[in-house]
């Protein structure tokens, strides 16, 4: 008798849950089907970051490295930084987005695809800032 109890209780409880959770499931999927309904992306768009003014560095830890800090202080690891502007110094105008499924093994800053660039003023090349060298 009592453990009919219990498992009547228990059954009380947990169906009511099951039956929320699909009742919401069931909620989002129409809306899904009407967007793919008005020909819309299934893919969420991210925001395209705006242009930002960056200055390039080299960083001679972990290999060396050139890294980008903007005018507010953030540190962007550019993974495809053309190697003409690859010097110290050197002032652009950048766009693109910060990849956030990537480790790598500088350690310093976020990880940064650029997909538009403009150049405002090219490093100086020096003795000890030669620029790219491969």
């Amino acid at each position: 008798m009592r453990k009919t109890f219990t498992l009547s209780l228990l059954v009380s409880i947990i169906l009511p849950i099951c039956l929320l959770s699909c009742s919401q499931a069931s909620h989002n999927q129409p809306q899904a089907q009407d967007k793919l309904k008005e020909g819309t992306s299934q893919v969420i768009d991210t925001k395209e970051q705006a242009w930002q003014q960056v200055t390039v560095n080299f960083y001679d830890f972990e290999g060396g490295f050139y890294g980008l800090t903007s005018k507010t202080g953030d540190k962007l690891l550019p993974m495809n930084l053309a190697k003409q502007y690859k010097l110290a110094g050197t002032v652009l105008k950048v766009k693109g987005e910060i990849i956030k499924d990537m480790m790598t093994t500088q350690q310093w800053g976020q990880p940064f695809r650029i997909t538009s660039i403009e150049l405002i003023k090219l490093g100086q090349k020096s003795e000890n800032n030669k620029g790219a060298e491969y």
